[in-house]
């Protein structure tokens, strides 16, 4: 198999048959040895009749399978992988905001200069709505710094097989793509192209959402919140130490009296909450192992027509 498509789905019913029309259409140019596959994360439209009649129209080259729950888009992606079969899987979304016909650029590039990854990235996001274009940059740049994770990574890419294989290895149950691609090569580069707005209906990541998966991204791919609390520790400890000094120099050599009932409960209450802060981030590493020790799955099948 040359090629492989791998497409999580989610609430897209709208846009399923003209994104495989699309990539059919670009791919058949290409080769005949190609195939898609969809994975619907628990859609609650009819997202599944349609990839049903997909398949029963283009039994060939399509494979469609359905989660018992909704375990997110990365768990998604993770299960096409592991059904892949193509030298070249290649990812991209399911609401036609990535163009299947970019797709000859990228692997063009990966052959050409024969590298591991080349991500499709956007050009501007000027695509996306005010507040979600801002979200988005605050999310590259949070999940790069917290992680040092590709900073331009995107859901639209072309990997080699030989990578897929290495990261299909694993089994934890919060997965991120982009940073497991990470741990397994550098030979990666990005190209610039068009993103399309979402004609219909809200992408299923809100602002929260992405604020909210950075965080757990933090906690299951980085050490930096422990190294917070470490620093900011000795940082406290060495302005209460300096400020203990000063407190006894004016009472010893100055004779100034110590007041302060007020600074007393700031500094004990200031003083408190940090410490209940960094229990908080302790508690969610307990937690995540926790989870990890149950061996929480990755994703659950309800269904699949290969």
């Amino acid at each position: 198999m040359e090629y492989s498509v791998v497409i999580p789905v989610f609430n897209s019913q709208d846009f399923l048959a003209e994104l495989y029309g699309r990539i059919s259409k670009t791919l058949t140019i290409l080769t005949a040895d190609f195939e898609v596959i969809f994975v619907d994360d628990f859609s609650t439209d009819g997202s599944w009749n349609v990839l049903s009649q997909l398949k029963k129209d283009n039994p060939e080259h399509i494979k469609i399978i359905s989660f018992s729950k909704n375990y997110g888009q990365h768990n998604a992606t993770m299960c096409g992988f592991r059904f892949s079969k193509g030298n070249i899987v290649i990812t991209l979304d399911d609401d036609l905001q990535h163009n299947p016909e970019d797709i000859p650029t990228l692997l063009e590039l990966i052959k050409k200069k024969e590298l591991d990854i080349v991500f499709g990235v956007p050009k501007n996001y000027n695509h996306k709505k005010g507040y979600r274009k801002h979200t988005s940059k605050l999310w590259k740049f949070g999940t790069h710094k917290l992680n040092d994770a590709m900073e331009n990574g995107s859901s639209f890419r072309v990997i080699q097989k030989k990578i897929i294989d290495k990261v299909t290895n694993h089994h934890q149950h919060f997965i991120f793509i982009d940073e497991m691609l990470g741990w397994y090569t550098d030979i990666v580069e990005v190209v610039e192209v068009e993103f399309n707005k979402r004609e219909k209906g809200d992408s299923g990541y809100s602002g929260v959402k992405l604020v909210l998966l950075m965080l757990n991204l933090g906690v299951f791919y980085s050490s930096v919140p422990l190294k917070m609390m470490t620093y900011g520790g000795i940082l406290m400890s060495l302005f209460s130490f300096g400020l203990g000094l000063r407190f006894i120099y004016k009472k010893v050599f100055i004779g100034v009296a110590i007041q302060g009932y007020t600074s007393l409960m700031v500094t004990i209450l200031f003083s408190t909450s940090l410490l209940l802060i960094c229990l908080g981030v302790i508690g969610q590493y307990l937690g995540k192992i926790y989870t990890v020790l149950n061996n929480k799955p990755t994703y659950s099948i309800k269904e699949q027509d290969l």
